[in-house]
């Protein structure tokens, strides 16, 4: 028998039963540790979920907890306590809509948008998921029943990773402005100071850029019998384009390719962003909570929606697309993403049009999956925008016919910026990136 967080009593499969280890003694040096604030009426609630999470640990961190028994001492608790990262927050305590109320507080009121918030609720009628997933800034929402050891440690693994991100971001952000600032205020002094202002400017900038870097699927990937390459050009320190590969099972390859509109710092923000949701998205799929990392069309439209509640301002220009090892077919969808993608077959090759609309742009925009079957020997080339400013023709379709014609004499994407006469090495108008996907 287990008993879950609303105190009630079932059966489960072995891997879900809480089993508790014996006490170890303790480290001669206490470990950092990541501060919970557990929110529930049920003191029940929190020994369970400290008990649940005792043995927790994440890149060498454990867990600290503070509790709170109702929502108006969680505010208190959270003016006091700025190091809080995530909140387990029970919906109903007080009020009926005691831990909603509680989100809105911290998001709008406090402007704390770095904790994360994991919704649990004992009554999931009160407050239905869809809307509150969609009205209210979570990071996850959980039913008290379903929540075993194991997806309890999952949602906050998920939610402590997110958060490492997130203050990566702000720490970075904090710096840059804080360089900008000083040398707004040393114009007026000498060109030395000037120059070593700026100097400590673009060391920021490359701090940056190391951290986006890191962000990157390896150079090569290979699985089965496919390969995937990739190269990557900033026009400034920090890009506005995003590539990425991975396993999403032992079956299928997640592939896709971004351009944020503009570049530079702004836009490579989005790129984090872009990175954490597609995480998110990856971590629910592994839990077997939603499919829809697999569903192109789907998750192009969940992206296309949350970009727009968060006002970010910014659009991605996104292929994105999902490639099943087994069979070598590929189920993708476009979101404005150009110029289209360019399949090679022997000595034949073509685009793959589909016009579309980036996430991020309009609210009425609409994603639709397409398949493709790739053969033994067939080549997938993507392209960001970036290069078409490179080609020496004077219209977009003789550029498109010349960078088409090239791409059939050349094998990787080394020869084939060689063949085009670019060089990355010089200074770019934009952002360039290059995708390639390989059927040996």
């Amino acid at each position: 028998m287990q008993q879950d967080f609303d105190g009630q009593h079932h059966s489960d499969q072995d891997d879900n039963v809480l089993v508790f280890a014996a006490d170890t003694e303790a480290a001669d040096e206490p470990m950092a540790s990541w501060t919970v604030l557990i929110v529930d009426d049920d003191a029940e609630i929190h020994q369970i979920t400290k008990l649940a999470l005792r043995d927790f640990n994440f890149q060498q961190h454990k867990l600290n907890f503070i509790s709170a028994y109702s929502a108006a001492e969680a505010r208190e608790l959270q003016t006091k306590n700025h190091d809080i990262a995530l909140i387990l927050l029970d919906v109903v305590m007080e009020t009926d809509d005691a831990g909603l109320t509680l989100v809105r507080y911290i998001r709008d009121t406090l402007h704390n948008s770095l904790v994360r918030i994991i919704l649990r609720t004992g009554q999931p009628g009160q407050a239905p998921e869809q809307r509150v997933v969609q009205d209210y800034d979570i990071n996850d929402y959980r039913a008290k029943t379903e929540l075993t050891v194991q997806r309890l440690n999952t949602s906050v693994v998920s939610a402590l990773r997110s958060y490492v991100a997130i203050e990566q971001l702000a720490q970075l952000n904090a710096n840059l402005e804080q360089q900008v600032q000083a040398r707004t205020a040393e114009l007026q002094q000498s060109n030395q100071q000037l120059q070593q202002t700026l100097a400590e400017l673009e060391a920021g900038e490359r701090a940056g850029k190391q951290v986006q870097f890191k962000m990157l699927p390896p150079a090569d990937f290979n699985v089965a019998q496919f390969q995937f390459t990739h190269a990557l050009y900033p026009s400034e320190f920090m890009s506005g384009d995003f590539v990425d590969y991975f396993a999403a099972d032992e079956q299928k390859v997640v592939f896709y390719i971004a351009d944020v509109s503009g570049h530079g710092v702004a836009s490579a923000f989005v790129t984090v962003y872009l990175k954490r949701f597609i995480s998110a998205s990856l971590e629910r799929y592994r839990r077997g909570s939603s499919a829809m990392l697999t569903d192109p069309a789907a998750l192009l439209a969940a992206l296309n929606t949350e970009l727009l509640l968060e006002k970010i301002g910014k659009y991605i220009a996104l292929f994105y697309a999902v490639l099943d090892i087994q069979s070598g077919e590929i189920t993708y969808a476009n979101a404005g993403a150009f110029p289209w993608p360019l399949l090679l077959q022997g000595q034949d090759s073509g685009y793959l049009p589909l016009k579309s609309t980036p996430v991020g742009m309009f609210d009425f925009a609409l994603y639709a999956n397409q398949c493709l079957q790739l053969q033994q020997g067939n080549r997938l080339l993507l392209f960001s925008d970036g290069i078409l400013d490179l080609l020496p023709q004077q219209t977009t379709e003789q550029k498109l016919q010349y960078l088409q014609q090239t791409s059939l004499q050349q094998h990787d994407i080394a020869a084939l910026l060689q063949a085009l006469a670019i060089d990355p090495a010089q200074p770019l108008p934009d952002d360039l990136t290059i995708l390639t996907l390989s059927w040996h």
